[in-house]
């Protein structure tokens, strides 16, 4: 072990983080504005781990750097100067122009992650009067540092460490056995490497459980991970009650203290491509018992980039200008233009708000789960057939662009028409949904996996929603769950129009 981890710091110790395209355009913004403050650079700062960890980087450089220790951003703003922030505008790559694909997809959610685990340990410090709360933030962004730094410059490795936790091997040893060593080591030794907060290297350590400052980031990070999983699990629960044993209240009102945590989180990290978990509280917590699953989507218009305010809790999610591009090969056509409707859709405000939300629906769901493929499929007026209105996909064409399909006889679609429900087709549940697909559907959809989602706006059937990706064993329950998430907040926005 101790040789190959050496071998991966040495490896690492030169590399940076990406930077997010927003903490690049907002930082030289505040930087020329004599209205903006230390306190102001530390607020956009403080949410993008790879612009955190290049400006506590920066203090290796300086040929005599400070003897006291470097607590929190503002504080390493004050003593750096203007100089380290220019340059890491300059020279740090913008995350979705340096990597593509699942590696994108994987630390956009390590960021989320990092981002949800800061604003928490940061809440708990100042309700608990602990020292320095802004520490603890910066100790929580960069908890799973190491998984961070491997996604972005060794793809291949943290790939198969999925593959093998996905068929069933515990996660910590599918690290040891492509790496020969735990990840939580690696962000220890990089730390250690790179001097970074003494508060980031305590709560990596097994022994910072015994200190109240430490112990809170490693509960942030914990909460931060298993509720982009599943705010329901028995993990989650755990964990919620050890928070609520942590702030000393009692569990109800911790648990209610714990979502109101999740929308500020959301809040505060507005307008960054980052998968946010209050979303998944606006689902209903009894699902269906009717599971099935499919994909394939195919393309009709582009992806929607203009956006609006919604209300209630899902203009958590409105996001402000970025300047964060699509890939050439995951957006076949101009992703300025707004998502259009077929020659059979009539232009009205009806249909304009709804292609408008579609379209914020499609990236938001190709950003926060990794599929390629999206079709919304629309229920006609007399109920009798799904046809295809809306679809996006990486190929220049697919069977799901003239996708049409009866309903009124039992079949997968016509069940998912009966009712709210929300499917992922995998191989477990394969042998069960399979014989509920028409030869239609087969010809249509792709039968190794997918997500389904019936759309019921009011208590009416409106349609179908459907997304995959080119490679089904990527589909997990983490996309699943910011699948049933997204669907979830467009059928509650159109319901309130």
């Amino acid at each position: 072990m101790a040789h190959a981890i050496r071998s991966w710091i040495d490896r690492l110790s030169t590399k940076s983080l990406p930077a997010m395209a927003l903490t690049r355009k907002r930082v030289p913004q505040l930087l020329d504005s004599p209205n903006s403050n230390n306190a102001d650079l530390q607020r956009i700062i403080s949410r993008d781990p790879g612009f955190s960890l290049a400006i506590y980087r920066a203090f290796s450089t300086l040929p005599h750097p400070p003897k006291e220790p470097i607590t929190n951003i503002a504080h390493a703003i004050a003593l750096l100067g203007i100089e380290p922030m220019t340059k890491a505008c300059d020279q740090l790559p913008v995350l979705n122009l340096f990597l593509k694909g699942t590696a994108r997809t994987a630390l956009l959610d390590c960021y989320s992650r990092a981002g949800h685990a800061a604003w928490y340990a940061l809440n708990w410090g100042q309700q608990l009067h602990l020292n320095n709360p802004e520490e603890m933030a910066v100790a929580a962004l960069l908890s799973e540092l190491g998984e961070m730094m491997l996604w972005s410059h060794a793809e291949q490795e943290m790939t198969q460490i999925i593959a093998l936790e996905r068929r069933g091997m515990r996660r910590s040893v599918a690290e040891q056995t492509i790496l020969g060593f735990e990840l939580n080591d690696l962000s220890l030794q990089l730390a250690e490497r790179w001097k970074l907060p003494a508060l980031l290297i305590d709560a990596l350590n097994p022994s910072g459980a015994f200190q109240t400052r430490s112990l809170a980031v490693m509960l942030a990070a914990a909460m931060a991970k298993e509720s982009g999983y599943n705010w329901c699990s028995e993990e989650m629960q755990e964990l919620i009650e050890l928070s609520a044993e942590l702030n000393g209240t009692g569990l109800d009102q911790g648990r209610a203290e714990m979502h109101s945590l999740a929308a500020g989180a959301a809040r505060n990290l507005n307008g960054l491509p980052v998968p946010l978990t209050a979303l998944a509280l606006l689902q209903p917590r009894s699902l269906p018992t009717v599971k099935v699953e499919q994909q394939k989507i195919v393309v009709t218009a582009t992806e929607e980039t203009q956006q609006t305010p919604a209300s209630g809790i899902a203009a958590i999610r409105k996001k402000t200008e970025i300047d964060e591009k699509m890939d050439a090969d995951t957006v076949p056509v101009n992703p300025k233009q707004s998502v259009k409707p077929d020659s059979n859709t009539i232009s009205s405000p009806t249909a304009n708000l709804l292609q408008e939300r579609l379209g914020r629906l499609f990236r938001d769901l190709r950003e926060s789960t990794g599929v390629d493929r999206i079709m919304f499929a629309m229920l006609s007026a007399d109920g009798a057939q799904l046809q295809a209105k809306y679809t996006v996909s990486t190929a220049t064409s697919s069977s799901l662009r003239q996708f049409k399909h009866p309903v009124g006889e039992r079949h997968l679609l016509t069940l998912m028409m009966k009712k709210p429900q929300r499917i992922w087709l995998n191989r477990e549940n394969q042998g069960k949904l399979s014989p509920l697909m028409s030869e239609q559907t087969r010809a249509a959809l792709d039968t190794r996996g997918f997500y389904m989602s019936s759309l019921f706006i009011n208590n009416l059937p409106m349609g179908l929603l459907y997304a995959d990706r080119s490679d089904p064993e990527f589909l997990d329950k983490h996309g699943f769950s910011q699948f049933k998430s997204l669907t979830q907040r467009l059928c509650n926005e159109l319901g309130q129009k």
